[in-house]
């Protein structure tokens, strides 16, 4: 491939890389953030998607301002639809062949975009590869991670294990990289459904995913040759109080532990393999052809793992050939979450597309 260095122009072909960064209340980090990146991205054709979660209007207005000078996409949602499926919604309108998201609290430095890319392309079997992460007075924060027995995760760095070895320059597989800095190709992303909707709104779902890859067999890396400043939680910490996260977490990790647990308990001590999760056939929205009935399937609330949302992934399902099936909802949904509700009760998504309930 023939690489043209620099930011991609509207109907530009053959995009390498696609940066997805979220916003909710901090342009200012989002700002500082896609600087060194325009900076230090370089001999690659690229761009940069920022999606805002729901934020201010006055922030909103701050990044439309910043878009005429910066030159990035800017995608707005009307609510904090949280890390997962933010990410997703944003590797869902990317046009790059790899993705890399990064989070607004993260540094990037010079030659971190070729070494990564090279690393995914060359390591073998590589699904996904993350960096090394230093808190911004340059002290080790993590070096990769191993996911232990009981499904918690140990950060190379915050518990110092192994961070010499593994802190090194070179690759490493690792269990998880943190998905704060992660860059994996597109088409592998989306063929997983990203992340998985059962943990709203927020953890494990980096750690989910990369064990999902590896049920496919796809490694992850840690890449030590690049070193990024993260700030870590700049975000979350404005959204709950240590006790309301401390309460995420647990419940998702045992959401992440009836999924995982028996798989995670065993393989130290066991020759096993993960259980198997299937590609979802994922596919860009179709148009909404002459010719085919349109049937609305009006939803509660936002596309979310329940109840009644299930019971309509299943009716669209059954839909005909010559049907379009519309699912509305209260806000925007990437497909790759109504592809992972369709995978949750077995069934397969063909012609459907997603509307937020005013726009139909």
């Amino acid at each position: 491939m023939v690489l043209t260095p620099g930011l991609a122009v509207p109907g530009t072909e053959d995009i390498l890389l696609s940066i997805i960064i979220l916003n909710w209340n901090r342009c200012d980090l989002t700002l500082d953030c896609i600087e060194p990146v325009r900076r230090h991205t370089s001999g690659i054709l690229y761009e940069i998607i920022v999606v805002d979660n729901g934020s201010r209007a006055s922030d909103v207005g701050k990044l439309q301002i910043a878009r005429g000078y910066l030159d990035f996409q800017l995608i707005l949602l009307n609510q904090n639809l949280y890390f997962g499926e933010a990410n997703n919604i944003g590797a869902e309108r990317a046009r790059g062949e790899h993705l890399l998201l990064l989070n607004n609290d993260v540094t990037v430095v010079p030659g971190y975009a070729k070494t990564l890319l090279g690393a995914l392309q060359t390591a073998d079997s590589a699904g996904a590869v993350g960096p090394k992460f230093v808190f911004p007075d340059g002290r080790l924060q993590e070096a990769g991670g191993d996911l232990r027995p009981d499904g918690w995760t140990a950060q190379h760095g915050k518990t110092e294990a192994a961070a010499p070895a593994l802190s090194g320059p070179s690759l490493h597989a690792v269990d998880y990289c943190s998905a704060a800095y992660l860059m994996l190709r597109r088409d592998v992303f989306l063929e997983m459904a990203g992340f998985d909707p059962l943990y709203d709104p927020a953890y494990f779902e980096d750690v989910d995913l990369m064990l999902r890859l590896r049920s496919r067999g796809l490694f992850t890396y840690l890449c030590g040759d690049v070193t990024v400043v993260h700030q870590e939680n700049a975000t979350s910490q404005s959204v709950w109080d240590p006790q309301r996260r401390y309460r995420v977490i647990a419940d998702n990790h045992d959401r992440f532990m009836a999924r995982w647990g028996d798989y995670v308990a065993r393989r130290l001590y066991e020759d096993i393999d993960p259980p198997r999760y299937e590609p979802v056939g994922w596919a860009p929205e179709p148009d909404e052809a002459a010719g085919l009935t349109k049937l609305v399937l009006d939803g509660p609330g936002l596309v979310q793992d329940s109840r009644q949302w299930l019971d309509l992934i299943r009716r669209a399902s059954e839909a005909p050939p010559d049907v379009h099936v519309v699912l509305t909802a209260d806000e925007a949904s990437s497909r790759c979450r109504a592809y992972a509700l369709a995978a949750r009760v077995g069934v397969r998504l063909a012609h459907f597309s997603i509307r937020r309930r005013t726009k139909v």
